[in-house]
């Protein structure tokens, strides 16, 4: 941990690696973007600043979360935010549809707010605060109370908002929280979750299986279904959800190892929906090769290992809940992108964070991160 004037920069290694992939996200997005502008110069430099703007925005935010040191708040500082999460999350049907769902607060100049991303990262500062009591007498209270906080915003974010993508990683982070404090009052539920994730598990195994994509054939006009039947085999609909996704395997073939080089990605013109966002990983892979995604793979590594290594470190159930929780937000994001991208896994419509455009979920994950830096910090200091 570095400290200058009193400040703090957090883990050094967490901050260069966030830093770089800021940094080489907002170039990437420069480029995917060239795809929508088609000559268009001051659209793409619109878009540049934007991002530009994001990306300083975010940072600032990362750096007061490191040093503001929220969990000192008590709990009843907490909840007002929830309620204002909550409002921002209904008010989103107001500004109608985008991409398909109902996820976002338009304002003037074009800027769009997404406060599911948001809510991840409030999920996961609120978890320290109430699965971390460790007090007999409040454990199960808590624990109740947030996991009923956690559904209600899933509900709204899956059936109001039909933002799938969103739903199921808020849902994941706040799932995976919930069973690590080791409280003797939670065993009991902590054990029936295990069994309902297994069972999940495999039933995902049984509904990515031939017998059973057969059965949804029926339903392939449904827009959840048609991508579940995509990943099975998309060239069985290479003119309708299978065509992006191959478009995307493509793009991966077309970059070799070393890739045509930064802003010479043929795809980005026509074939992706979203270059700058949920397909940015075919864009990065098309113009610098696998090297430059095993190079973006190592700078995630870099900038969570430490965040995990603390987390198995801590013996502070708090400190242990946040950041294990924020390790989660970032790998259920990678996974899900690159996962479904390539194919092996449904498209989900969730951005590769600190790389894909987006501002909401570029300043969210890094206060999320920097809430984390903050619980390093304060294991550092107390020797835990």
């Amino acid at each position: 941990m570095q400290r200058k004037g009193g400040l703090t920069v957090g883990d050094k290694c967490t901050t260069i690696a966030a830093v770089v992939l800021v940094i080489f996200g907002s170039l990437m997005v420069s480029s995917a973007e060239m795809g929508n502008a088609a000559g268009n110069t001051a659209y793409l430099t619109s878009v540049i600043v934007r991002q530009v703007a994001y990306a300083l925005i975010g940072l600032l935010a990362y750096f007061i979360f490191v040093n503001m040191k929220i969990y000192r708040l008590r709990i009843f500082f907490y909840y007002p935010f929830y309620i204002l999460i909550l409002a921002l999350l209904l008010a989103c049907r107001a500004f109608g549809q985008i991409n398909g769902a109902y996820a976002w607060i338009s304002l003037p100049g074009g800027v769009t707010i997404q406060p599911s991303e948001f809510a991840k990262a409030y999920m996961i500062v609120l978890a320290g605060k109430m699965l971390g009591v460790n007090r007999h007498e409040d454990n199960l209270k808590y624990f109740k109370w947030y996991m009923g906080m956690t559904l209600l915003y899933f509900l709204i974010i899956f059936r109001y908002q039909s933002d799938f993508g969103s739903a199921i990683v808020l849902f994941i982070i706040c799932y995976c929280m919930m069973l690590i404090p080791q409280y003797r009052e939670l065993r009991k539920w902590q054990a029936v979750m295990f069994l309902l994730m297994f069972g999940v598990i495999i039933l995902a195994f049984i509904v990515m299986s031939p017998p059973f994509t057969e059965l949804l054939k029926a339903h392939s006009d449904n827009y959840m279904v048609g991508r579940f039947l995509a990943a099975a085999d998309p060239f069985l609909y290479q003119y309708d959800n299978g065509y992006h996704l191959i478009m995307s395997m493509v793009s991966f073939a077309n970059g070799g190892w070393l890739g045509l080089g930064y802003g010479n990605s043929i795809h980005k013109y026509m074939n992706f929906p979203n270059p700058s966002n949920d397909f940015i990983l075919p864009v990065i892979v098309e113009e610098l090769g696998i090297v430059g995604f095993i190079v973006l793979v190592v700078a995630y590594g870099c900038m969570l290992y430490p965040v995990y290594r603390y987390s198995r470190k801590t013996t502070r159930t708090a400190s242990k809940v946040v950041l294990m929780g924020v390790f989660t937000y970032f790998i259920c994001h990678f996974i899900l992108n690159v996962g479904g991208v390539s194919g092996i896994i449904p498209l989900t419509g969730v951005p590769l964070l600190l790389i894909s455009s987006g501002g909401s979920s570029m300043v969210a994950s890094l206060m999320a991160l920097g809430a984390g830096q903050a619980e390093m910090m304060r294991n550092a200091e107390a020797g835990k």
